[in-house]
């Protein structure tokens, strides 16, 4: 038996470890398409997730160079409202003046009178005589809408998101503020809209045609079942009514921050 062991031969040396740099992953973008936007990773991602323009650049993206801000609680409308001026007022800050103005009890943003509203007094209170702001009333999908879009001007969308917190259709129930900075224009003419929002740090890409959809659903309000026992302020005649969300949105128009053309 002892002779037998003996002509095993030894085992090879172990190899010398790695350096630290062999151990790093390379540079490759996870990304297979939307080549058109790499240098732009935000944007390649929003599209390629979307399946959008994918193996052909589009016609036209734009979009303002706005940051995001993940939202604390229901302030969703409010942390838009703070991405649109670089967080010179954060969203805690925000909360505190609508409270004080008596817009909100606890961030939530039931009505798109009020939230153009309170960025007038900020406008106002942080001398952003620049900055100009109106309501829109009526469908999203429009060629006024579209043109407010196309020459950099920033929209403040309520509508109801699915679980990847694109438009869906769920009469309101989930009630959420986007944050419109760009735009893109497909080969087919299809028109897309960049979007920020306080539950991620990407943008967003959707069709207008669905979010003016979405918007158009936003009928009645449900307890959101995070805050079972929460009191919210709800205009009068609801959400769905003239001081509420539906077919509703601010346009925010001549924002400093640099428009950036993609293509």
């Amino acid at each position: 038996m002892s002779s037998i062991i003996s002509a095993i031969p030894p085992p090879p040396p172990l190899a010398p470890p790695l350096k630290a740099e062999s151990m790093t992953a390379p540079n490759i973008n996870k990304f297979d398409g939307c080549l058109w936007a790499k240098k732009f990773p935000d944007i390649q991602q929003g599209c390629y997730l979307s399946q959008i323009c994918v193996l052909t650049k589009p016609k036209a993206c734009k979009f303002k160079n706005i940051q995001s801000i993940i939202q604390q609680g229901p302030t969703c409308g409010l942390t838009c409202l703070s991405m649109l001026i670089n967080e010179a007022l954060s969203p805690k800050e925000l909360l505190e003046l609508a409270k004080n103005w008596q817009y909100t009890l606890n961030g939530e943003m039931f009505s798109a009178k009020n939230l153009c509203d309170i960025l007038r007094k900020v406008i106002t209170e942080k001398n952003y005589n620049n900055i100009t702001c109106q309501l829109h009333e009526g469908p999203l999908n429009c060629a006024k809408v579209k043109n407010f879009i196309t020459n950099d001007a920033c929209l403040f969308v309520p509508y109801d998101p699915d679980y990847n917190h694109s438009p869906c259709l769920k009469s309101g129930h989930k009630a959420h503020w986007a944050l419109i900075i760009g735009y893109l224009i497909d080969n087919d003419d299809n028109f897309y809209v960049l979007a920020r929002h306080g539950k991620t740090k990407s943008i967003a890409v959707w069709s207008l045609k669905s979010l003016s959809a979405s918007n158009s659903n936003l009928i009645e309000f449900a307890q959101p079942k995070g805050y079972p026992n929460t009191d919210f302020l709800l205009p009068e005649g609801g959400i769905g009514g003239p001081n509420g969300l539906r077919n509703q949105c601010v346009i925010a128009q001549n924002i400093e921050n640099e428009t950036v053309a993609v293509v």
